[in-house]
């Protein structure tokens, strides 16, 4: 049975998160938004606060989820993360995690970026 765009975005950010657990990072917060925009994961690695975008798709015939990574995109994370970092300067970086995943919902590859920019 098919999924999907909002179950594969869900499932997307649910194995995600896992993921970064599994590399020791402490997870903050899922869904962080307000009226500007929103931000996936918000998590801890060490001291450093991670933003972090996920992106998935079902299948690669049309590219990959990380081909939909754009500076514009990044720059919403970046604004996203200012509000919630709420005017303090502390270690901080964006992280994103693309996962391809089967139309059946079976997770097919996950890649982890970290410290992303244009």
């Amino acid at each position: 049975m098919k999924i999907n765009n909002r179950e594969t975005g869900r499932l997307a950010e649910e194995l995600a998160g896992k993921a970064l657990i599994e590399k020791g990072y402490t997870i903050l917060e899922n869904n962080f938004s307000n009226r500007y925009g929103e931000i996936d994961i918000i998590a801890k690695d060490k001291d450093t606060y991670v933003f972090v975008e996920v992106k998935a798709k079902k299948g690669v015939d049309f590219g990959l989820p990380e081909e939909m990574i754009n500076p514009h995109k990044l720059r919403k994370v970046k604004n996203m993360a200012l509000i919630y970092m709420k005017g303090e300067t502390l270690p901080c970086r964006i992280d994103v995690v693309a996962v391809v995943l089967s139309l059946e919902g079976n997770l097919v590859r996950l890649i982890h970026y970290e410290n992303v920019y244009f």
